[in-house]
């Protein structure tokens, strides 16, 4: 990580009508998707992979600046001006039940699945080297077995977490996705 990297907080976590208007756009997606990856991004390049124009990308990503969501980021030749994640990871938490709710988790879990797809898209175009996994499986659990399986995974989580910021930038990094949600009506 570089030193702007060094020093983020490792948490941006929004809520409620705020995340909602944030979340609203695709073009905004795709670039909080994109910078929290750990990239860079100017309103050109941002532009490009959203397909829209510069100054209407510049709007977008002023509007996440805004919100706290990305950061200027140190300008090399202080021609463009780049922008960065605000945190390690980002978290949207579930609101209130409701339409509004729905609509927050389907923009939060489609942010997430474009994360993923292009982490596992980047292992295979790579030769699918190192000890990397998928898994999908369906647990018969109790509501207090469900609740035990995430604290215990959370406090695995934050023990690797601590681990990772020991280690030096010559230690690979690794992606880590996951979910654990009840299996409804099938």
């Amino acid at each position: 990580m570089t030193s702007q990297e060094d020093e983020l907080p490792k948490l941006l976590e929004l809520e409620g009508p705020q995340a909602l208007k944030l979340l609203a756009h695709e073009a905004r997606q795709r670039v909080i998707s994109e910078t929290y990856e750990g990239r860079e991004l100017t309103a050109t390049e941002a532009a490009e992979l959203c397909g829209l124009t510069p100054s209407a990308m510049s709007y977008h990503l002023r509007m996440l600046e805004k919100a706290g969501v990305l950061l200027p980021s140190e300008a090399d030749d202080g021609r463009e001006r780049r922008y960065r994640r605000a945190a390690r990871s980002f978290r949207v938490r579930q609101g209130e039940r409701g339409a509004g709710s729905r609509l927050q988790l389907r923009t939060t879990v489609g942010i997430w699945i474009d994360t993923l797809t292009r982490a596992v898209e980047r292992w295979v175009d790579a030769g699918s080297t190192g000890t990397g996994a998928m898994s999908t499986q369906v647990l018969r659990l109790t509501e207090e077995q469900s609740a035990d399986l995430l604290s215990r995974l959370n406090l695995l989580f934050d023990e690797y977490d601590e681990i990772s910021e020991t280690n030096g930038p010559d230690v690979g990094e690794w992606e880590t996705h996951w979910a654990h949600v009840p299996r409804v009506g099938r």
